[in-house]
């Protein structure tokens, strides 16, 4: 295939980058961003992020990690589609997962425990003497 031939050939949209793309332009539009905007903060040409919201290109790890320190965006949500706050995760999980969870955290909140316990006493032992 000669090369004008490729320049020719249309890209085809992927539907995992189809998906991506439609929740990048919902919340680009919540947000009152524009096009302009968000190709800025991701050094990208206007033309180049509009490839990503049709589904073109892929939204790379850097440009993601750059949209949620900058801007905030739930990467959970452009790239799977869910948005899952911690009750919601807990409410998710099974119950072992639960059980081994708040173990972990009795676990902690016994070794704080310990350390606080110890403090005191030592307090205590100077106030004494």
């Amino acid at each position: 295939m000669a090369k004008s031939d490729k320049r020719k050939e249309k890209k085809q949209k992927n539907p995992c980058n189809c998906g991506v793309g439609k929740r990048l332009k919902t919340i680009r539009i919540r947000n009152g961003h524009t096009v302009r905007y968000i190709a800025g903060i991701l050094n990208l040409e206007e033309d180049s992020y509009r490839r990503i919201e049709y589904g073109i290109n892929s939204l790379s790890a850097d440009k993601a990690n750059i949209l949620h320190r900058k801007l905030g965006y739930d990467l959970n949500y452009i790239i799977g589609g869910t948005s899952m706050s911690v009750e919601q995760e807990y409410a998710a999980a099974s119950d072992s997962r639960v059980i081994h969870m708040l173990s972990e955290v009795i676990h902690q909140l016994d070794a704080i425990e310990k350390k606080v316990d110890g403090t005191c006493r030592e307090d205590c032992g100077k106030i004494n003497n």
